[in-house]
């Protein structure tokens, strides 16, 4: 049976008319004008300032005057903390959760999308987040969004409150949006968005990034997408926004595919496919829907990862024995075999330097997560609660795995720091596998059957939040890299 591509429409072919939202991570659509209005905050030096150590204000007491007059003399930064600024600081694990409000977007022309439908996009995305508590807010056309009632907002409790206007022309959308820092009476960053209308919801999701960024320090990936391998009649790469939205079908191969990972560049899909009736790697061209071979080894050819850098894939090959891993080039030559031993050895993931790979290996016995150097080496076992294991993913900030366990006969989705401490298990509901972390840490994307079929979820990375986001059964997602 032949392995071929679905062609779909001419402008981003290899997708069905159903994913209009759709488009190759590299290109930009939707927000092709954005503008900065408003410039970040200078320390008395005249750089830009830093970050503290968590989320909270101090207030001005009568010696903060003195203070600035002895800093500025001095030309020493001011931590934007002690400053007032808004901030969540990632590193806090006692940190609480910022009540934000964000009402519906005030049109300003008739007709068309509903304020409530875009600001409910942006809702959504904070609150998966996990970092904060969206509070209710009643819509409000009468204020301009560039004079809130911080009055009103402090004694609903609210730290932050997002107020946006927005106008269509045409198939066009200009969207303004502002945060504002409600105790402080301020604003802390503003957007202007200009786009397609059918792309409001990549707009929006642009605008979230912006507000994580500026309260955390790191952007957020509201953007990304997650392609996995979807079972309808039979088993094909799907793609779909992170939250379940324009879901698109990439290939029609009418075979078995499995395990997709996304390149670097967010310009090509790798996968393990059944096309020429055995399984080899395949790579999917996002943007022309095109395939192509990049290893058909005799055995196994599987859980390709592309290195960070994207010049090196992982992968399973059995081509002269039992599974092993091997680097080898994007094109598919051996770069070097990476693992030895009497073990099976599946699933490489690799550390967000480059420098080492996690993997699967049953060389104690059972399923268990090692971790080798990417030059050789010794391995180390990092996993040592449970006694079957699989799926490694190591996280983007490079101190956890996540991965799955065995416990009580169900598969569950736990995380450990690198040097094999703080073991965590995440999930509890039905058979929970394949995790996969997002570009920035702060979610995971998995398979669950808790609903009966195996769906893809996303939670936050403390594992509070879990909602089903694919729609239709699937397993094994992945997600691209930031846009």
């Amino acid at each position: 049976m032949s392995f071929a591509a679905h062609s779909g429409p001419s402008d981003w072919t290899g997708l069905p008319q159903t994913a209009p939202g759709f488009r190759p991570s590299t290109h930009k659509s939707a927000s092709s004008v954005e503008k900065d209005y408003f410039q970040p905050r200078r320390d008395h030096c005249g750089h830009r300032a830093t970050r503290g150590a968590w989320w909270s204000r101090r207030s001005k007491r009568p010696f903060t005057l003195l203070l600035s007059c002895v800093l500025l003399a001095l030309c020493v930064s001011v931590p934007e903390s002690a400053l007032g600024k808004l901030i969540i600081d990632l590193r806090n694990p006692n940190r609480g959760k910022m009540p934000i409000a964000i009402p519906d977007f005030v049109s300003g022309s008739s007709g068309g999308i509903s304020g409530n439908a875009l600001a409910d996009v942006l809702r959504n995305d904070l609150y998966l987040s996990g970092l904060f508590h969206v509070v209710q807010a009643p819509s409000d056309n009468s204020t301009p969004i560039d004079r809130p009632d911080f009055d009103r907002w402090a004694q609903a409790g609210v730290h932050a409150v997002v107020l946006a206007h927005f106008e269509t022309r045409g198939d066009q959308l200009v969207l303004e949006a502002r945060l504002y820092d409600v105790p402080m009476r301020r604003l802390e960053m503003g957007k202007r968005l200009t786009g397609r209308v059918v792309d409001h919801r990549l707009m929006i999701h642009r605008f979230g990034e912006r507000v994580m960024e500026a309260i955390t320090g790191v952007q957020g990936c509201f953007s990304c997408k997650i392609a996995f391998a979807g079972q309808t009649e039979s088993r094909e790469i799907f793609a779909m926004d992170y939250d379940g939205k324009n879901l698109g079908q990439l290939t029609r191969a009418r075979t078995i595919v499995l395990s997709p990972d996304w390149s670097p560049d967010g310009r090509s899909i790798i996968f393990t496919g059944y096309g020429n009736g055995r399984p080899d790697l395949w790579s999917l061209d996002v943007a022309t829907g095109r395939l192509q071979v990049v290893s058909s080894r005799p055995g196994l050819n599987a859980s390709g990862r592309y290195s960070p850098r994207g010049d090196a894939i992982a992968v399973s090959l059995t081509f002269n024995g039992i599974p092993k891993i091997f680097l080898i080039t994007p094109h598919g030559d051996i770069i070097k075999r990476l693992t030895d031993g009497r073990g099976n050895d599946i699933s490489p993931t690799w550390s967000p330097d480059g420098a080492s790979i996690a993997y699967v290996s049953d060389q104690a016995g059972s399923p268990q997560i090692y971790a080798i150097g990417v030059q050789g080496g010794e391995a180390t076992r990092l996993t040592l609660d449970t006694n079957y294991n699989t799926d490694p993913d190591w996280s983007p900030q490079g101190d956890t795995l996540a991965f799955t366990a065995r416990m009580n006969g169900r598969f569950q989705i736990c995380t450990i720091r690198t040097d094999g401490t703080d073991f965590r298990v995440l999930t509890t509901q039905g058979s929970n596998q394949e995790p996969a972390w997002s570009p920035d840490g702060r979610m995971i994307a998995f398979s669950s059957t808790r609903r009966g079929r195996r769906e893809i979820f996303v939670m936050d990375a403390s594992g509070e939040i879990q909602v089903p986001v694919s729609g239709i059964a699937g397993k094994a997602p992945a997600w691209s890299p930031r846009n």
